[in-house]
């Protein structure tokens, strides 16, 4: 049995049946919670994050022009409520200082195990190696899925991947050199 593609989904939604939208959420939201936790460092953030942005994406699924690239619109509405809860973080803060009150300026998870300072070294990588790395390995997409998601041909998906993965492998070096 073939697993439905983005565009029957998005038509079954758009035509009423709505637990259609269910199987594009299962789909997607390994990749839209890590790409959620990229800005927030925090699991309860990052998922509530995922979650406005199904629902941005639900609400504005009649406006979707081409229903192939589902999980690249996707993922652009997910960054863009990221974008929006920095700068909200940022405004919080600011108002933090201003009234006198910094305790908690510095909100995050502790980076004392090896997955911490992974994690931490992926954070470092540009946006679209860190969204490679998250969508076909750390999410498992197949290498198509994954190049489709991206916007990029199979070759500039490997080029990516290989980009990311030997920059992530120096600032793991690095940061072993900076431990000792």
């Amino acid at each position: 049995m073939t697993t439905p593609s983005d565009k029957i989904l998005v038509q079954a939604v758009l035509g009423g049946e709505k637990p259609a939208f269910g199987d594009l959420y299962d789909r997607y939201a390994p990749l839209v919670r890590a790409v959620c936790y990229d800005t927030t460092q925090n699991l309860a953030d990052a998922q509530d994050l995922a979650q406005e942005a199904f629902m941005r994406a639900y609400e504005k699924l009649g406006h979707l022009r081409n229903p192939d690239v589902f999980g690249r619109w996707l993922v652009a509405i997910a960054r863009m409520r990221c974008r929006e809860w920095r700068r909200q973080r940022s405004r919080e803060r600011d108002r933090r200082i201003r009234a006198g009150n910094p305790g908690s300026v510095c909100d995050g998870p502790a980076n004392d195990d090896r997955i911490e300072r992974l994690r931490e070294m992926i954070t470092r990588l540009p946006e679209k190696e860190r969204l490679a790395l998250h969508t076909f390995y750390l999410q498992g997409a197949s290498s198509e899925n994954a190049r489709r998601i991206m916007g990029l041909s199979r070759s500039g998906l490997y080029r990516v991947l290989e980009r990311a993965r030997e920059r992530l492998g120096r600032l793991l070096v690095q940061g072993q050199e900076d431990i000792l």
